[in-house]
């Protein structure tokens, strides 16, 4: 079952956590709260949408998406190693 941010549904094992009215850091409750891997984005609201930066270990990717709900489901997709598009 999905949990909701903001009306939209979210994976459970995804926490999100506000640093201001307009960014978020985005984890993962599956992995331990001390492993750096946990923590998988940083998502800031900006006039024409929203940026993401992605992060994985040694490797730091950005985007841009219309909405929060793209740049949840694409941070998901990335975090369960879903093909990229």
């Amino acid at each position: 079952m999905l949990a909701s941010f903001e009306g939209i549904p979210v994976d459970p094992s995804l926490e999100i956590i506000p640093l201001t009215d307009s960014s978020w850091r985005i984890c993962d409750t599956s992995v331990g709260p001390t492993d750096p891997g946990g923590l998988l984005a940083y998502v800031e609201r900006e006039d024409a949408g929203f940026d993401v930066i992605m992060l994985r270990p040694g490797f730091t990717e950005s985007a841009h998406t219309d909405c929060l709900a793209a740049a949840l489901s694409l941070i998901n997709s990335r975090r369960s190693g879903a093909p990229q598009v």
